[in-house]
Parts: C-alpha cells; sequence; structure tokens
C-alpha cells in the first residue's frame, strides 16, 4: 500500500499492484545472509556486493515468512515509513518474519516486477513466495486504531501471516512459541505435547518476554532438526490463565506428560530468576530439556553468550 499522510503502509493489495500469485515453492531452513549478527535486523535487497544483502527474488522464495519495504532515499514520507519499518523489524527481529528493504532509485530494474514508479513507500508481505493481499477494509482499521504507529504494521503481519483461521490464535506460527489464550488450549497444549516449554509473561516488550523470544529463536536456529521434539507455548498478558495454573509471572515451565516438573536437586523444572534474567541461563534451561543427539551424546541446539538487556 502507497504511503500516505496516514501513514498507513502495511501490505500490498494484489489489485492495487496487480501483483500475480506464484506457486509456492518447497523450502527448508536456508542461512539469512548475516547469520552472525542477528542486530541485523533488515537485510538490503540489491544487486550490488555488499554485507547482509540478497536479490529479492531469491530471499522471498527462499523464506515462508518475509516482509519488504520499496522504499526512496528521498522525501519526509519514507524516512517516517522507514523509522517504523525499522522498528517493527527490531521489535520482531526473533521471529520466523524475515525482514527486508530496497531502494527502487538504486534498484529499478529488481523492484519492477512488484511496484509500479511512484508506488513508494510501499510495504509488502509475502507468505510462502507469494504476495499477499490485504482487504482495503484493515487499511482503515489500522489507521483508525493505531494512527500510523508500528503496532498497526504487527497486527497486519499477525493477521496475514498466520497459519489458524481461529482469530484468537494469531501470531501462532511467527513466534517460535504457540500463543495459549485460554485454559482449556493450556490443558490441551500439555495433555499433546511430551515435553512442553511453557512461558508465563505479563508484556511483550518486557524483558523476560523478549529474552524468552531470543532463547527460542536460538535454539531453534542452532539447529537443523525442523522439529525439536518439544512443544513451545506462550501465556502472555493473561493474568486469568497464569493464576489458574499457579504460575509465577514471569517464569518458564516445563512439563513432563503433561505434569509440571519439581524442582529438585537434580533437575530444575521452572526457569523464574530472582534476579535479571538472562540470555545464557534461560537459553541453556530450555536446552536442557531438548532430546539428546545419538552423535554428540548432548542437546542439539545452539548456544548462546551471557547477556543482559
Amino acid at each position: 500500500h502507497q504511503g500516505s499522510n496516514s501513514d498507513v503502509s502495511v501490505g500490498c493489495g494484489g489489485a492495487m499492484l496487480g501483483l500475480r500469485l506464484w506457486a509456492a515453492l518447497v523450502r527448508l531452513s536456508v542461512a539469512d545472509p548475516c547469520p552472525d549478527d542477528p542486530s541485523e535486523a533488515v537485510v538490503q535487497l540489491t544487486f550490488s556486493e555488499c554485507t547482509c544483502c540478497a536479490s529479492l527474488e531469491d530471499f522471498v522464495q527462499d523464506r515462508d515468512f518475509v516482509y519488504v519495504l520499496f522504499y526512496s532515499p528521498q522525501g519526509r514520507l519514507n524516512r517516517d515509513i522507514g523509522a517504523k519499518f525499522e522498528q517493527v523489524a527490531h521489535d520482531w527481529r526473533h521471529t520466523r518474519i524475515s525482514f527486508a528493504k530496497i531502494d527502487v532509485d538504486k534498484d529499478r530494474d529488481m523492484a519492477a516486477k512488484w511496484v509500479e514508479p511512484g508506488m513508494v513507500p510501499t510495504n509488502v508481505m509475502y507468505k510462502f513466495g507469494r504476495p499477499v493481499e490485504v482487504k482495503p477494509s484493515d487499511f482503515e482499521y489500522i489507521r483508525d486504531k493505531y494512527h500510523g504507529s508500528a503496532d498497526g504494521q504487527k497486527w497486519m503481519l499477525s493477521k496475514y501471516l498466520q497459519d489458524s483461521a481461529d482469530k484468537a490464535d494469531q501470531r501462532n506460527n511467527i513466534f517460535y512459541a504457540q500463543p495459549l489464550v485460554t485454559k482449556k488450549k493450556l490443558k490441551k497444549f500439555k495433555k499433546k505435547n511430551e515435553v512442553a516449554v511453557i512461558g508465563f509473561f505479563a508484556k511483550e516488550t518486557d524483558l523476560s518476554t523478549r529474552l524468552w523470544h531470543e532463547a527460542l529463536w536460538t535454539v531453534h536456529k542452532g539447529s537443523d532438526a525442523e522439529d525439536l521434539g518439544v512443544g513451545f507455548a506462550e501465556v502472555l498478558d493473561n493474568a486469568a490463565v497464569s493464576d489458574k495454573e499457579g504460575a509465577i509471572v514471569p517464569s518458564v515451565r516445563v512439563y513432563l506428560d503433561g505434569k509440571l516438573v519439581e524442582d529438585d536437586e537434580s533437575m530444575q523444572g521452572t526457569y523464574a530468576p530472582s534476579t535479571t534474567w538472562q540470555l545464557q541461563s534461560l537459553t541453556e534451561f530450555i536446552e536442557g530439556f531438548l532430546p539428546v543427539s545419538d552423535e554428540t551424546g548432548e542437546a542439539a541446539s545452539g548456544s548462546a553468550s551471557e547477556q543482559e538487556l
């Protein structure tokens, strides 16, 4: 959608830009252009040789969920919308969504397939290699409700990139943890997964929640397996569910066959530090419940450096 004074610039209607849907390609996990620096939330799409760069075609086809900003370096509107895009990319850098941007002045030929001249700034969502068509009423909704803030883009991404038709399950495939919004869903999740690792948090922006998302991202990126053999879920901003479960907020709890793992001298079943949450200790806690690798005898996962945010 072309930028406007209302700053509603999320998604790109197929009819509006004349975009035709592609046949989805089968894709596996692929290496990011800058895998050693997760702080680089946005990849530059260009034909030029540079660090953290890629071609638009390859980037879109190699990833399940992609959000691209088509922009020009000139103009206040481009700068304003670019700043909001960068904020969303930074906030959600530890999700399954890949963020990228393309300078339509510098790489005009690359951008021409997707946007018409003068239709910038424009944000386009891609799902399984295909551009997502957004309902006009949703542009009006985020304009009226979010008034051009980055939260409007998050709402749009949550709605259009989700797997489930159930509105309560939005974001169920964006983050690495499935959202549990009712007591019934929590109970069902524990029953379904032999090993269930569930986080209980107050707000998405809290330190503990951000570290939880980064730890899950680290564990998944450090493994070649698509299924780690563990169910990950979270209860976010839902005191009714957390209280019913008797869970401390914030905390991460582990359930084996539906029962909470009790803390003892040999095993810790709940992560709820009394001091500052730390990425390394949280990641190691999660790794301790992953299936053991047959080759190494160690949990199959990546490592994380100790840090405090």
